[in-house]
């Protein structure tokens, strides 16, 4: 039996994870520890899910737990919550995003590789099944080109632009690749439109504020277009069970790179569209 601590009570991802891990009996997982900037929503997780450590900090979970997933709804918090644990030799699983900015993003790596501990997450609509119908395509036909939408949230306490862009950042990385050479986007009325630069095609990607029905893909080829809206019922319980196996194995389903590179992309989307020029996607080594 792996026990799991949870940091992030406040979003409802940790309530999902922990209804899974209750649910599904051979994954082998108990919710055993909780913890949170948010006082009232660590208590009431615990009290829903009898769970009777409330840590204060990230570090408290340290010699109770065999793995933490950090589901803080903000981003910022995620580096500093994930690094005391990889250094303790804890796997971790980060939620969407995983970092706000690339150096925070670039440090967790580094710091997982240097301590060779497995790490995963991001969002989990990556592993949708018309994404990965929609990846098929790419890597079997002749593309010359691509769309993907999906919801954007830009005023929020939680990171603002990055609270929810990643979801759409790592579906089109995942279908498209995940290296794009440069980004040209436009902010308007809170719509973020992104024209994405590959060697041979542009994909365009459209952050929709407050469209909650926005999820979907397209594949142009010479032959025809692929069409797909996004159906993402059943992704959380795919990525738990990936959380499982990389305890089960000591090796991530996700290289680190393709785990960081979502944030390096979202900033030449944000640092696009505010200063209006075409900004390069570049990642330094881990």
């Amino acid at each position: 039996m792996y026990k799991i601590g949870i940091w992030g009570s406040e979003n409802s991802h940790a309530d999902t994870f922990a209804t899974i891990f209750e649910e599904e009996k051979d994954f082998g997982c108990k919710v055993v520890a909780v913890g949170g900037q948010y006082e009232d929503k660590n208590l009431e997780v615990s009290e829903k899910y009898n769970i009777e450590f409330i840590a204060e900090k990230p570090e408290d979970m340290i010699g109770k737990v065999d793995a933490v997933m950090i589901t803080s709804r903000d981003g910022k918090y995620h580096a500093g919550t994930a690094e005391p644990l990889i250094k303790a030799k804890i796997p971790v699983f980060i939620d969407k995003p995983i970092a706000n900015h690339s150096d925070e993003a670039l440090s967790v790596a580094r710091l997982a590789k240097q301590h060779n501990v497995p790490i995963c997450g991001g969002s989990a609509l990556k592993y949708a099944y018309d994404i990965l119908i929609l990846q098929n395509m790419v890597k079997s036909k002749q593309v010359q080109g691509g769309m993907v939408s999906a919801p954007l949230s830009m005023n929020n306490e939680y990171g603002g632009f990055y609270f929810y862009s990643s979801h759409l950042a790592e579906m089109s990385m995942t279908i498209f690749g995940y290296d794009p050479s440069s980004v040209m986007a436009f902010e308007n009325n809170g719509n973020v439109t992104a024209a994405v630069k590959y060697d041979d095609y542009i994909v365009t990607n459209h952050f929709m504020d407050n469209s909650y029905a926005s999820y979907h893909g397209i594949v142009f080829t010479r032959e025809q277009n692929f069409s797909r809206p996004i159906d993402f019922s059943m992704t959380f319980r795919h990525e738990a069970k990936l959380f499982v196996e990389m305890l089960r194995t000591g090796k991530s389903n996700i290289s680190l790179e393709e785990l960081i590179k979502p944030v390096f992309y979202l900033n030449a989307v944000e640092k696009s569209y505010k200063k209006g020029i075409e900004v390069k996607v570049h990642m330094p080594k881990i």
